[in-house]
């Protein structure tokens, strides 16, 4: 399914318009429904898209060689 960025928009507009966020704690069940391999990525791309949507951002346009970061030293403690 092909989504546009206008209709991407229009569903983030609604979400956030009525989004309550709870903060919990993690617990230590295990994901009844885990996702690997092909269906992870594919994931991650659509609550990308959905999540750059709501916070009504454009999508990063820049080549993977050019995508900003910065490293961050872990420090043990």
């Amino acid at each position: 399914m092909v989504v546009s960025d206008v209709g991407r928009r229009q569903r983030a507009e609604v979400r956030r318009a009525r989004a309550t966020l709870h903060k919990t704690r993690l617990s230590e069940e295990r994901d009844p429904t885990p996702v690997f391999g092909s269906e992870a990525v594919s994931l991650v791309l659509h609550l990308t898209r959905e999540s750059y949507a709501l916070a009504g951002l454009d999508e990063p346009n820049y080549t993977r060689d050019h995508i900003s970061y910065r490293f961050v030293p872990w420090s043990h403690r």
